[in-house]
């Protein structure tokens, strides 16, 4: 792509654009067209203007590849890694391992603790904070998703373990993102909603 911008100018002449690669393969399904806006969206709104992303640029390309696979599950696998490494690299994760309220450690393999999280709170919560700060609209963070976080964090898309993806894997640790994403941005998400109710 090729544009020219005026100085102390908002709006770009865009001179030329190539397509260096299609995602029209990908629209025939409903939920990767769905995840398609998602990603559009949360980089429009997370990427400073005017400024190279090139860690996000990698990420996106990467998804996108994943999804063009179209092996099933694709979507919630790619939506997932999406959302986590976007937050990260945002600077908006949280310690996934540490109750933000008393600093216990939740992932003690001797005494596995549970996590909450909520809308207003920044990161985790165990059951004793959740219940001394009241916390009732709080969603619980299953287990199975900080397993996910971790091999997220540590594995690129292609060599996560095989699982079985559905759109209920890992659900709640796409809502704990998305909130946190419209923590920062202080808006709700268009297409989060709209992804989830595709499946």
């Amino acid at each position: 792509m090729s544009y020219y911008q005026r100085e102390n100018r908002e709006l770009v002449s865009i001179d030329s654009c190539e397509l260096v690669q299609s995602q029209f393969s990908v629209i025939h399904d409903f939920s990767a067209a769905c995840a398609l806006d998602f990603l559009a969206e949360v980089s429009e709104q997370l990427l400073p203007a005017n400024e190279p992303g090139e860690k996000q640029f990698r990420l996106l390309t990467t998804v996108l590849e994943h999804l063009r696979s179209a092996t099933p599950g694709a979507v919630w696998r790619a939506v997932t890694y999406f959302s986590l490494w976007t937050v990260r690299l945002a600077g908006l994760l949280p310690d996934m391992d540490v109750c933000l309220g008393c600093g216990t450690w939740l992932e003690d393999p001797e005494n596995p603790t549970r996590a909450f999280f909520s809308r207003f709170s920044f990161g985790l919560h165990c059951l004793e904070c959740r219940r001394s700060l009241h916390l009732s609209n709080a969603w619980e963070l299953s287990p199975e998703s900080r397993a996910i976080t971790r091999e997220i964090l540590q594995s690129p898309i292609a060599a996560l373990a095989e699982r079985n993806w559905t759109q209920t894997t890992a659900a709640d640790l796409r809502r704990f993102l998305t909130q946190q994403i419209e923590t920062h941005i202080e808006r709700r998400l268009i297409t989060a909603p709209v992804l989830e109710a595709a499946a």
